[in-house]
């Protein structure tokens, strides 16, 4: 019975990640690097917003090597605006940013 359990959450994570995609990439940097006081979305830096976790998980493509990684996917307010995007680390403090075409 266990491993059925197992099997239908995998399941449905799956789902839930696939949902996410469509996702372009917005930007990569390094963690410490001078690139990580300004990370621009919408025309804003967005460590200049509160994030707040939607509990999603998008699947997004690293734009150098092509492998597939799962993101947090996050909301801000901009302007009047709730603005989506995934953020998270390709590799150990390397870091990428995607968000959906407006």
């Amino acid at each position: 019975m266990a491993h059925k359990n197992k099997k239908q959450r995998e399941n449905r994570s799956e789902r839930r990640i696939q949902a996410e995609k469509g996702r372009v990439h917005v930007a990569s940097g390094m963690s410490g690097d001078s690139s990580r006081e300004e990370l621009t979305c919408f025309g804003v830096n967005l460590y200049d917003y509160r994030w707040e976790s939607t509990g999603r998980i998008a699947a997004v493509k690293d734009p150098l090597y092509g492998t597939l990684h799962k993101f947090p996917v996050y909301t801000a307010v901009i302007g009047e605006k709730k603005r989506e995007f995934a953020f998270g680390e390709y590799c150990m403090c390397i870091y990428g940013l995607y968000a959906r075409q407006y």
